[in-house]
């Protein structure tokens, strides 16, 4: 019950920076016309989904057997190794397609761009170090 509770609180907040964003819009003249578009899309999206998981909650908080069989199954060890490994190569795919990416940002001349994802890989593996050596002391 306590996932369905969090997941809950989750989406009320979620709900609530939508409706944020909504109101902010609303009240406020961008300078910029994309700017007023990306964010009544953020505020949408937002809201939507916060709308649908608040639903989804409830429904769970109302059934407590399911609730108790989804809290057993998120931690159960196969699964979460299953979600290791599936965050593992996620990450191995995006790091490769970001170097493939500066490369080719790099060729077509578009410093400022290649120079950025360049300087998001290297915190990334920066971060990714900084967590092994967190990691293989903790454990």
């Amino acid at each position: 019950m306590n996932y369905a509770k969090k997941q809950f609180v989750f989406f009320i907040a979620y709900t609530v920076i939508g409706i944020v964003a909504f109101t902010v819009t609303l009240f406020h003249n961008f300078t910029y016309d994309y700017s007023n578009g990306l964010i009544y899309g953020i505020a949408g999206a937002c809201t939507v989904t916060g709308i649908l998981g608040i639903i989804s909650s409830i429904r769970l908080i109302n059934n407590p057997k399911k609730a108790e069989r989804i809290e057993i199954a998120k931690n159960e060890e196969r699964t979460q190794l299953i979600r290791m490994k599936s965050h593992s190569s996620a990450y191995t795919i995006i790091i490769f397609l970001e170097s493939i990416t500066t490369i080719i940002l790099g060729f077509l001349r578009l410093k400022e761009a290649s120079i950025t994802i360049a300087t998001i890989l290297i915190v990334q593996v920066i971060i990714t170090i900084i967590f092994l050596s967190y990691y293989s002391k903790k454990y």
